[in-house]
């Protein structure tokens, strides 16, 4: 197959001139780098949105073969995907490549027959998606094929540029803009201690100085079970001492991931160390004056466990030390009792008979072991509470039982993508860490989650975890509603910059995971959050402190920026850049390196007010006129539009039938011209409205009728 295709490309190249010469041909690092104005921040590319060509190095084989095995090796979902890196080496001289269209039509780019090492030239379209510059390889509507793919000149893999942990951050321990040269390219890190080990594949690696970088399993080769290529493959036991850890540099808003791509990117393990599992406390809830035993199972794989120690704070003060005992390979130590409220936080340390040292957990600087003395009911803000930035709790992987009031429910879901969104909601305060996801398809309490509705105060019992950085009651064994009809909490008035710019488990995001939040007197920045030519439904709105994007996709309401292709829903209000809103609310959610605001319903979006815009009429008209809104009857919204025929300050504004104002649209001194505006009429309920307008001496009233 692979022969046959190669020659057909051959023969297609040998008689058509094809569209590349359209496209200019660039290098990486136009599309990569920063200017050094810039540098220190995370801008997009400066060819951002624009169709070139580019030539480099393949890191990674789309296919692992393509006779054989079509199987991808880097995954992303339904895609073909490869990262290319300048053949020199030069810095800003890596790339994400992607391409959408693998149907039968795709595959005349032949992109999946590319192999690692193979220099091509490659046809496509730069976006940006999680900070990360990529290119979407042009399949519509002629795939544009890849060049060079009949030379047979091969190269290695580019030798991996050699990076200490350190080089990821900064000085302060911050996010290091500056090693976003690095991104799309071929790297390596010696010496390092792996820690956070998951069962999909993903760990971290550390330098044991407080710096790490996520691996990130999107290679086949690192992945767990049927979705891996290498049968019963596991990633490095935490603690584990490897020799050097090599692959392709990707970044997010919370860092950035390696991708090792093939076997011998994660080099051999030099020594292991004790490694600490199962750590538990009894008991669970912790009073005043109680003792606490702390367990964990500590084992030594090449050597024995010689010692074992915890370390412990109470509020942040001084450390103390315990030893812990053993009973095989069970270790435990007693911390005593606290006379009052408090949070303990500890770790522990052990040592093999080779000497070789592991702490539980690798970062004790974020991801201590802690536990909450209450003297008080256990409440939603205890069990969220994340002061360190791990987003782990202290009752994580514990069974609670905890009170709230329903503040997102299946009326505020979605039914435009075809599903009821499993975002069940509950909060029990306005301060941070009040509010808490429910598990709507984990339940076997024998009341329906998804039956419990706005205003329900219930009590849960269930099974505290972390999907996907989000906190949420799991395994759900108990739902007692108390009540009905219940006031909801006052949603917290938020900045978009301080949102949007925070990073995954931050605390300064994480407080307000899952509560009723607010934004106020924003403007729309960007109705496609993403860029074309993805859309997931996601906009971006500033408050002039920054960028904070909104979900719609899981909200039951009108507003709607065409993430299917074109907007198929007729009772939908169609967003406009540049457009604003006195306020919007919806509960904080965390998805694909984001914090973002999740509208629930029409009532969330309060003074929507479109773009005014000039038509362009010819001439200037020579007298005033409002003209019969359209369409009329309307739902949810509807276009006004008017003429003015000199300068001057023009109100126009919305009435009820008692003559009550509802809202002005229009305040301001315009130009002479023709214009239109957008009313949204969500708000409000059915029936007959007046709008009038005013300028100068000149004042007209009409009627609509809005039908719901």
């Amino acid at each position: 197959m692979n022969s046959i295709k190669i020659l057909i490309l051959f023969l297609i190249i040998s008689g058509v001139s094809f569209a590349q010469s359209e496209y200019p041909l660039v290098t990486i690092q136009d599309i990569q780098q920063v200017p050094d104005s810039l540098q220190g921040t995370d801008p997009h590319s400066p060819l951002d949105g624009d169709t070139i060509r580019v030539r480099g190095v393949i890191l990674v084989s789309p296919v692992i073969d393509p006779d054989t095995n079509r199987r991808v090796i880097i995954s992303a979902g339904e895609r073909w995907v490869t990262y290319i890196q300048d053949s020199s080496g030069a810095l800003w001289g890596g790339l994400n490549v992607l391409q959408e269209d693998i149907s039968e039509n795709g595959e005349n780019t032949f992109f999946d027959l590319v192999r690692v090492g193979q220099i091509v030239t490659l046809t496509g379209r730069v976006f940006e998606f999680n900070t990360n510059t990529e290119i979407i390889l042009i399949t519509s509507p002629t795939p544009i094929p890849v060049e060079d793919i009949n030379e047979t000149s091969f190269t290695d893999r580019p030798a991996p540029i050699e990076l200490e942990l350190s080089d990821l951050f900064t000085s302060g321990g911050g996010y290091n803009f500056d090693a976003e040269k690095y991104e799309g390219m071929y790297v390596i890190f010696r010496d390092v201690i792996t820690s956070d080990r998951a069962s999909n594949g993903n760990f971290k690696i550390n330098d044991g100085n407080g710096h790490s970088a996520f691996i990130y399993n999107q290679s086949r080769y690192f992945k767990t079970g049927s979705a891996g290529e290498i049968p019963g493959y596991e990633p490095p036991l935490d603690g584990s001492y490897l020799s050097y850890l090599q692959g392709i540099v990707t970044t997010r808003t919370d860092g950035y991931y390696i991708v090792p791509a093939y076997p011998g990117d994660v080099g051999p393990v030099i020594t292991s160390p004790p490694i600490a599992s199962s750590v538990r406390r009894e008991p669970v809830l912790v009073g005043p004056n109680q003792d606490v035993t702390i367990s964990a199972n500590i084992v030594d794989l090449d050597g024995t466990v010689a010692e074992a120690k915890l370390f412990y704070s109470v509020n942040g003060g001084a450390r103390d030390s315990l030893e812990m005992s053993s009973a095989d390979s069970i270790y435990t130590a007693i911390i005593p009792g606290i006379p009052d409220s408090a949070l303990v936080d500890f770790y522990i340390r052990s040592t093999d008979n080779q000497g070789n040292v592991a702490i539980s957990p690798s970062d004790t600087v974020k991801s201590n072991y802690f536990y909450l003395v209450l003297n008080r009911q256990l409440t939603i803000s205890d069990v969220q509470y994340s002061p360190f930035g791990s987003g782990f709790s202290a009752f994580h992987n514990y069974r609670v039982t905890l009170n709230g009031v329903v503040t997102a429910d299946t009326a505020g879901s979605s039914y435009r993508t075809g599903a009821v969104a499993n975002r069940i909601i509950i909060q029990d305060g306005e301060g941070p860490w009040s509010g808490i996801w429910l598990n709507a398809l984990n339940n076997s309490s024998g009341t329906d989650v998804y039956d419990l509705k706005l205003g329900d105060n219930v009590t849960v019992g269930g099974l505290i975890a972390e999907d996907f950085n989000v906190t949420r009651i799991d395994s759900i064994t108990e739902i007692t509603v108390n009540s009905s009809n219940n006031p909801l909490p006052q949603s917290q008035i938020l900045e978009t910059g301080t949102i949007g710019s925070a990073t995954n488990n931050s605390v300064i995001g994480e407080q307000w995971e899952s509560m009723i939040v607010s934004f106020e007197n924003l403007t729309i920045s960007d109705v496609n959050a993403d860029g074309p030519p993805s859309n997931f439904g996601e906009f971006s709105i500033t408050d002039g402190s920054g960028n904070v994007r909104v979900e719609l996709q899981d909200g039951n309401h009108f507003y709607h920026n065409a993430w299917d292709g074109v907007n198929n829903f007729p009772d939908t209000i169609g967003i406009e850049e540049n457009a604003t809103i006195d306020k919007l609310t919806g509960y904080l959610y965390f998805s694909f390196s984001f914090y973002k605001l999740v509208p629930r319903y029409n009532t969330d979006f309060e003074g929507y007010q479109g773009v005014v815009s000039v038509e362009n009429a010819p001439g200037l008209p020579d007298k005033y006129q409002l003209s019969q809104n359209y369409p009329n009857p309307f739902n949810p919204s509807t276009t006004i539009s008017y003429s003015i025929p000199k300068e001057g300050n023009v109100v126009l504004k919305i009435y009820n039938v008692l003559g009550q104002e509802i809202k002005t649209l229009i305040n301001q001194f315009q130009s002479a011209g023709n214009y239109k505006i957008s009313f949204d009429a969500s708000f409000l309920t059915s029936g007959i409205y007046f709008y009038s307008i005013r300028s100068d001496n000149f004042t007209q009233v009409k009627k609509m009728v809005l039908v719901k």
